[in-house]
């Protein structure tokens, strides 16, 4: 009999693909090290290799976070989770606001080491920022005004963030870090040297001027260097803020306008204010949360709240531990599809660690130049793309993914044989024609796979059978093949072929596999 397994070990094995490479095998501990697949439109990957793994995560007990770019995906997980017993453990976010989480709040309060501190708040603020700024279209790395105007609005949230904590300082009764509370903060604060040094500002100029009073007292018996924190928040606000031109405050305060308004407007309003009742850290206990407001249909609201969804779980997922009794951490996932539209800086920082905390992250794309459009430079992809050992590729007619995903599977020696043949024609009256001919082999290195190869796979539905095939490299791995005589070889890679109509996958089962 094998070896019975403790729950969640990464020898588990999710897939036994001993049926297209005698041995091989889809274990934890491949999932952890990440999955992409590549495919164009209809090319079948999502009825393919993602139902595939995503299937065979359910099966196994895992939790995690769906990110939604279209209307399909939530009853497409809705029936994955029926059919692997798993729909008591679904979380459905949507416009209706029945589950809800206030990120900051949890940021600011969530134990740990680094748990609460400022620096990590604006982050999170930063890191959704950004994402808003190349959704509009702004250039990666840009300087100039860009720039400036980047870090001022980095330097306002680190500030905004800082002055209700100090009010909290050293009480019970903490006041909770808000974008309502922020917005507030910053549409009070004294537009002029002036007004920020009359006692009619001072003593009656709203939110601004009550938190700083607040945490004015709340400091007053402080260690030192809290209290000369304290004081360059208090800077801040009532000199520096202030003292900017009329232009530049404009524009850094629309800016966080621009950052804040999805959050506290229709429809993420309830989802992202108030009391929370769902976090990220439900998924360790198994929980399947899906992000049910697909960018298909809430545009740039959609995008917002699924980014918010992603980093918050990537950054809970980061602050996991091994256990040291033995046992094993439940796995949990990621999921996105068209994941250019949610893809950031941060994933490749979050996969290069995220196998020791059981994080399992699954991107489906279309091409690498979708990434390569998000992301702005070739290196950034191919660090993501580096630290994603699963990669899966479906039909394709992108000539540069084609290109490099030849690359990738490598090249071997083949023995290339050349014949030529030659006649001459002797001008003299009489004379016969000269034949000549030969032969001759050389060794020299092709691709495993051509690029040609990945444009004619089979898609599936009605024309291909309902046969959906990917070629399938897993880093490090090497599956039974043969050469083009037919000699058995080792490999870096493998065909296989998904029949769309299969029954769904149950533990230890093959379905899907053809």
């Amino acid at each position: 009999m094998p070896e019975v397994l403790p729950e969640y070990h990464p020898l588990t094995v999710l897939r036994d693909w001993g049926k297209v490479s005698p041995g091989s095998a889809f274990r934890i501990s491949d999932a952890q090290t990440g999955v992409v697949a590549f495919g164009a439109t209809g090319s079948g990957k999502t009825s393919g290799p993602a139902s595939h793994f995503g299937h065979s995560y359910l099966a196994h007990g895992f939790g995690g976070v769906v990110l939604c770019s279209k209307k399909d995906e939530r009853p497409m997980w809705e029936q994955w989770a029926e059919e692997t017993g798993r729909t008591r453990d679904l979380i459905i976010i949507d416009k209706s606001g029945k589950w809800r989480f206030n990120f900051l709040e949890w940021e600011a309060s969530r134990a740990g080491e680094g748990a609460g501190l400022t620096i990590n708040i604006v982050a999170l603020l930063d890191e959704i920022a950004g994402a808003i700024a190349s959704g509009a279209g702004k250039a990666e790395g840009g300087g100039g005004d860009n720039k400036f105007f980047e870090d001022a609005l980095h330097y306002l949230n680190t500030n905004l963030v800082d002055l209700p904590m100090f009010a909290s300082y050293g009480t019970n009764n903490s006041l909770p870090v808000s974008l309502p509370l922020m917005r507030s903060i910053v549409n009070t604060a004294p537009q002029s040297l002036r007004e920020a040094q009359s006692d009619e500002w001072k003593h009656g100029g709203g939110e601004c001027a009550a938190i700083l009073r607040a945490a004015a007292e709340a400091t007053k018996t402080a260690d030192e260097d809290t209290r000369a924190d304290f004081e360059e928040c208090r800077a801040y606000w009532e000199q520096e803020f202030p003292n900017l031109s009329d232009r530049t405050r404009s524009i850094i305060t629309l800016s966080f306008s621009m950052l804040v308004r999805p959050f506290i407007t229709r429809p993420l309003r309830k989802l992202f204010s108030g009391e929370t009742n769902v976090t990220p850290e439900d998924t360790f206990k198994g929980k399947i949360i899906i992000v049910d407001l697909p960018v298909q249909e809430f545009f740039l609201a959609g995008r917002v709240a699924n980014l918010a969804w992603k980093y918050c779980f990537q950054r809970a997922v980061l602050g996991r531990m091994q256990p040291t009794d033995g046992s094993f951490l439940r796995p949990v996932f990621l999921w996105a599809d068209e994941a250019q539209n949610f893809i950031t800086e941060f994933d490749a920082a979050y996969q290069a660690v995220a196998r020791s905390a059981g994080g399992c992250t699954v991107y489906l794309v279309q091409n690498r130049e979708s990434l390569l459009r998000v992301l702005h430079s070739p290196s950034a992809v191919d660090s993501l793309l580096g630290n994603l050992q699963c990669k899966c590729f479906c039909q394709n007619s992108s000539i540069e993914t084609n290109d490099w995903a030849a690359k990738l599977l490598g090249e071997r020696w083949r023995s290339i044989t050349s014949i030529n043949a030659g006649r001459s024609n002797p001008t003299g009256p009489g004379l016969d024609p000269t034949l000549s001919a030969g032969a001759s082999s050389s060794e020299q290195r092709r691709y495993f796979v051509e690029p040609a190869r990945f444009t004619t796979l089979k898609r599936g539905g009605p024309a291909h059978n309902h046969q959906v095939e990917c070629i399938l490299y897993n880093g490090g791995m090497k599956f039974q093949g043969a050469d083009e005589q037919g000699t058995p070889e080792k490999q870096p890679y493998t065909l296989i072929t998904f029949n769309q109509r299969d029954e769904p996958a149950t533990p230890g089962r093959t379905a899907h596999v053809s």
